[in-house]
């Protein structure tokens, strides 16, 4: 007994009868990532400082100087190694810089760059708590 297997392809048609064209000059492949689709250079490699270890989250802020120029703040890690903090210094894992040190807090900055390659803003404030217990549910 011999089995017989007959293929079809179906090929939509134009209005004028002939067979449709796809043209891909100019759009994006479907099956490339779009990690590899990125065209900017990286930025060079540069050593990291020692607060551009740490995760924001992990970082705690416990000082402000408000009233000297250039202010300061303090940040401490998990071990309490303090570090000083003025407007521009870098911070974070993910490209973080101090913009502003207020009386109660300090504005960090991070850009974050999505799937498709835009650069978004986030900024992230770290309060200063006087009392610990006023930052819990």
């Amino acid at each position: 007994m011999r089995l017989i297997v007959a293929c079809l392809a179906l090929v939509p048609l134009s209005a004028s009868g002939a067979a449709a064209e796809y043209e891909s000059e100019g759009k994006r492949d479907p099956f490339r990532p779009l990690s590899m689709m990125r065209t900017a250079k990286p930025d060079p490699i540069t050593p990291l400082t020692p607060l551009q270890r740490y995760e924001i989250g992990q970082l705690k802020l416990v000082g402000i100087i408000s009233r000297v120029e250039p202010p300061r703040a303090m940040v401490e890690d998990s071990s309490g190694l303090g570090f000083i903090l003025t407007p521009g210094t870098p911070i974070g894992r993910n490209g973080g810089v101090v913009k502003d040190i207020r009386e109660r807090g300090v504005v960090v900055e991070e850009w974050h760059t999505d799937i498709i390659g835009e650069r978004h803003r986030k900024e992230i404030v770290m309060v200063l708590a006087s009392d610990e217990s006023e930052f819990q549910p």
